[in-house]
């Protein structure tokens, strides 16, 4: 079940900025035909689908449909065709958001020199945000407080959501500069990096909020335990860490949606996610629609990665 939400939750990874919105009260008819446009125009797997075909198709599957959501079917079957897991359309009751109140935060401990940070996937609304990155904030300060020598980042749970506030609680572990990117066909790569304490998105900050934390042991060894629910932004926080010679991950294989969705609203207030890009990070070898081997495949990541974290220079 973890696994179909984590498919299903994947937010918004380019930002409420590059949100579109179709008009409103349309028919179902044109409703299907703008959602279609929609992924012709925008999905980096348009090419798979005969679009006069596949429209019309639609079309005759869409007689007599009175309701907006009775097009959910057809909208859905084109999806198939593209065969991308990560481009979805999700419901409106699927879309909400949850309260702030509910959602996980990032938690902290430490033993034996290692700190161990957990950072669990994020989708909510900008209370979330804040409440997030406190949280994190306050975790990774705990643990910085006894001066670790390694420390290891857990996204063994993160199924994905908004990638931004998941990178501002780790902006002191991943240090300033170029984190990654978004690459897609004839799209200029959007960078991610890291700054003032927080992630960028280009020239745009990720998050309003800013960490403050600043290492005791800058550019500490790090080891980030992965698994088949990290998912979505969760494979994105892994890939900024990868191309760092301090950085090894353990764990698991990743559940393969590494690429970065841009979000249309629709008329009824469903949601139309469409993988517009891939994931690439600072070496510049890009990812996509596959699973992500670790370094070190065990299952015990923990027990490896605080080995492995010994065998480095500050943990000998």
């Amino acid at each position: 079940m973890r696994r179909a939400l984590a498919a299903i939750v994947v937010l918004a990874l380019l930002g409420a900025g590059l949100v579109a919105a179709q008009p409103s009260v349309p028919t179902p008819r044109t409703y299907l035909l703008g959602a279609l446009n929609l992924l012709r125009a925008h999905s980096i797997d348009r090419d798979r689908v005969d679009w006069p075909r596949a429209e019309a198709g639609a079309v005759r599957a869409a007689e007599g449909v009175p309701t907006l959501s009775g097009t959910y079917p057809m909208i859905r079957d084109v999806l198939a065709e593209l065969g991308n897991p990560h481009t979805k359309l999700l419901s409106p009751l699927q879309a909400r958001a949850p309260s702030a109140a509910t959602i996980k935060v990032p938690s902290s401990r430490a033993a034996d020199g290692i700190a161990v940070l957990e950072v669990p996937g994020f989708v909510a609304d900008p209370d979330g945000e804040r409440r997030y990155v406190a949280a994190g904030t306050a975790a990774l300060r705990a643990v910085e407080a006894q001066a670790p020598c390694g420390w290891i980042v857990d996204l063994r749970d993160n199924s994905g959501g908004n990638m931004w506030p998941m990178l501002t609680v780790l902006a002191p572990l991943l240090g300033d500069g170029i984190a990654g990117s978004f690459a897609g066909p004839g799209l200029a790569p959007s960078f991610w990096s890291i700054r003032d304490g927080r992630a960028w998105i280009g020239d745009h900050p990720g998050t309003a909020e800013v960490n403050p934390v600043r290492l005791t042991r800058p550019a500490p060894p790090v080891a980030v335990l992965t698994s088949r629910d990290t998912a979505s932004s969760g494979e994105a926080t892994l890939i900024a860490f990868r191309g760092l010679g301090r950085v090894a991950t353990f764990g698991g294989r990743t559940a393969g949606y590494a690429t970065g969705n841009e979000v249309f609203d629709l008329a009824d207030g469903a949601k139309l996610l469409v993988t517009t890009t891939v994931d690439v990070d600072r070496t510049g070898r890009p990812y996509g629609a596959w699973p992500i081997a670790p370094d070190f495949p065990t299952q015990d990541p923990e027990t490896a990665a605080g080995e492995w974290l010994r065998t480095r220079g500050g943990c000998a």
